[in-house]
């Protein structure tokens, strides 16, 4: 049986190669309107998450829905909660943009630092004075990992290579590598660090985790580079330290709202370098990402779960409690 597969967002035609010979692929971007998408999700038995929201009316409606993937490492774009209900399996795929993410972080930290954007800017427009950006070198300075995963652990193994100290935040994690000190809290992260990756997931926990407090923490020599998603930082509060000068400046590649609107106040500021949520994607990460989520669709297809299953317990115990959620709903784990 052939199965009906839904990706989202994707540049690569050579992703249906990976379905050649058990599914059918179609890409969000072919729908004219997200009214005639809305109306096949019942079709899809798997979907590949891109600039797709899955709420849980959605998933009700998705009836044939068996698995949920996300190229990458976040699936904060679904109602896991209603998934497991409905026995949909939610997973990612770990690794493959880890190292693109990591070294846009050090590479946004260091344009940052040295105001490249501001720099570039001005000699656009007939300013040459090389004497106006006498800011620190970044090897004289500490950075800072607020989550500690696969990207926190490579940013400060880069960062270690630019002769950086290094130390860590992540209540959840107990080995950290040689040479990165493990923090006891937040706060103390951002008064030790000059500068900041953030790299933990978004969670009930994490949401707004980063405000005002930690920015003047942070300092006026501080820099922050946000390569998570957009809601672990407080908007207003950020906005509020750039145009003080509470700190030296940020990059921000993920926004509360994507596609950002085209008159977010932070375009507006000289300080931050802004990018498209673009920190993955690298010629390499895009066709591994994809690779990777049709592995794991490809291994529901044959029976099984994949490792990266997310909400496998619970799945585990609703099958244990007879494999229906709370309307009766039969869907196969």
């Amino acid at each position: 049986m052939t199965w009906n597969v839904l990706v989202g967002r994707c540049p690569l035609e050579s992703i249906r190669s990976e379905y050649d010979d058990w599914a059918t692929v179609t890409v969000a971007d072919e729908y004219d309107s997200p009214e005639a998408l809305e109306a096949d999700l019942p079709t899809f038995d798997a979907i590949v998450l891109g600039g797709i929201e899955l709420t849980a009316d959605r998933i009700e409606r998705a009836e044939n829905l068996k698995v949920v993937t996300s190229p990458g490492v976040g699936v904060d774009p679904v109602d896991i909660g209603a998934a497991t209900e409905h026995g949909v399996i939610v997973c990612n795929n770990l690794g493959a943009n880890t190292r693109a993410v990591a070294e846009y972080s050090i590479t946004a930290a260091l344009a940052v630092r040295r105001e490249l954007r501001r720099a570039d800017r001005n000699v656009r427009n007939g300013v040459w004075d090389k004497f106006d950006y006498m800011n620190t070198e970044i090897t004289e300075g500490t950075m800072g990992v607020f989550g500690y995963g696969a990207i926190g652990r490579l940013v400060s193994e880069l960062a270690q290579g630019l002769d950086m100290d290094t130390v860590a935040y992540d209540p959840y994690v107990e080995g950290f590598a040689e040479g990165v000190e493990p923090l006891e809290s937040k706060h103390e992260l951002f008064e030790r660090a000059d500068s900041v990756g953030v790299h933990a997931p978004l969670t009930d926990e994490t949401r707004g985790a980063i405000g005002e407090t930690e920015l003047y923490a942070l300092g006026e020599d501080g820099v922050l580079v946000n390569a998570s998603r957009g809601p672990l930082v407080d908007t207003g509060a950020l906005l509020d330290a750039l145009r003080e000068d509470v700190i030296h400046g940020a990059a921000i590649d993920v926004f509360d709202e994507e596609p950002a609107p085209a008159d977010h106040p932070l375009f507006e500021l000289d300080n931050v370098l802004v990018t498209p949520h673009m920190a993955g994607s690298t010629a390499t990460s895009v066709p591994a990402k994809h690779r990777g989520a049709a592995e794991n669709i490809r291994t529901v297809y044959e029976g099984s779960v994949p490792e990266t299953t997310i909400n496998r317990d619970e799945l585990c115990l609703r099958a244990a409690h007879g494999g229906e959620g709370p309307d009766g709903d039969a869907r196969p784990f």
